[in-house]
């Protein structure tokens, strides 16, 4: 019943597609939860140069690796990035040159402004995920539109998001995973997924599975969001956040009940009408449904 509805867990994820950081409390600003989806990888030719595209885990399995955590409190600073057979590497943000020209990365359809971290930085990233790249800081000037599909019922004029796959927010049913589970087990797979792989902001718990794809505007807490389109899920999800290693599944269970406009969906993305604050435990109301 959506009446008991909660706030289960909630996750930033500050480097694309590297491992999320689990938070008992997101501050929501302009572009999403802070410190979300601020750094991103992108390719480097054999001079080191940046070429714009970015790097993410669908093809490079290895970044889900990199274990980022935040050097300041705020999360809007520097990180410190971990990975196997590397020692820590801190990044600062005081020892970016804001004053160097920005680059564009390519995300999705969109070329994002961003600050190039340095030459050890790109060396480390490098090394951990075993191809040429650098390592990039979205910059404050930088206006990636919302498209409209991810705003629900809010006016995505003059909002803006970050190096996410194009909402600020991703949620998640509990219910849904287990349900996914359920079926996985039903079909002799060894293993059960793991919520990480879905890579959502916001789980909720005290649902039935998908009374997430039904809703348009809910309450969390204090803060008002929109439900906008369903998430298209890739092979991302069929990667081990723990090994890397990759199979078949969820996407071939998802095949048999999940399929919607040529691929199968998971989880909703979602805009905040304002900032503010969601933490684990707040309520969730749901306000309208489609």
């Amino acid at each position: 019943m959506t009446e008991s509805a909660r706030v289960s867990a909630l996750y930033v994820h500050p480097l694309k597609s590297a491992a999320g950081i689990r938070v008992q409390e997101i501050t929501l600003d302009a572009r999403g939860a802070a410190g979300d989806r601020r750094w991103v990888l992108a390719d480097a030719d054999a001079n080191g140069d940046a070429d714009g595209d970015m790097i993410t885990a669908r093809e490079t399995h290895r970044l889900v690796l990199i274990r980022p955590s935040f050097l300041t409190e705020g999360r809007n600073g520097g990180l410190r990035l971990t990975a196997p057979g590397l020692p820590p590497l801190d990044v600062p943000l005081d020892t970016i040159d804001l004053a160097a020209p920005t680059r564009l990365v390519r995300v999705w359809d969109d070329d994002v402004v961003a600050y190039d971290a340095g030459d050890v930085p790109a060396a480390w990233c490098t090394a951990a995920v075993g191809r040429p790249c650098r390592l990039l800081r979205l910059a404050d000037v930088d206006r990636r539109p919302l498209a409209p599909r991810f705003a629900g019922s809010i006016d995505p004029e003059s909002r803006y998001v970050a190096m996410s796959d194009g909402a600020p927010l991703l949620l998640l049913g509990m219910a849904s995973v287990d349900a996914l589970n359920a079926r996985l087990v039903e079909r002799g797979h060894a293993e059960v997924m793991d919520p990480r792989r879905f890579r959502a902001n916001i789980l909720i718990t005290g649902t039935l599975p998908h009374d997430e794809d039904t809703w348009r505007d809910i309450r969390i807490g204090d803060v008002s969001l929109s439900v906008g389109s369903a998430c298209t899920r890739c092979v991302l999800t069929t990667v081990d956040p723990d090994t890397a290693e990759s199979g078949q599944e969820p996407l071939r269970t998802f095949a048999q009940y999940r399929r919607a406009d040529g691929g199968v969906i998971f989880g909703m993305n979602t805009t905040h009408r304002e900032p503010g604050v969601i933490r684990v435990g707040d309520a969730v109301q749901v306000v309208s449904l489609r």
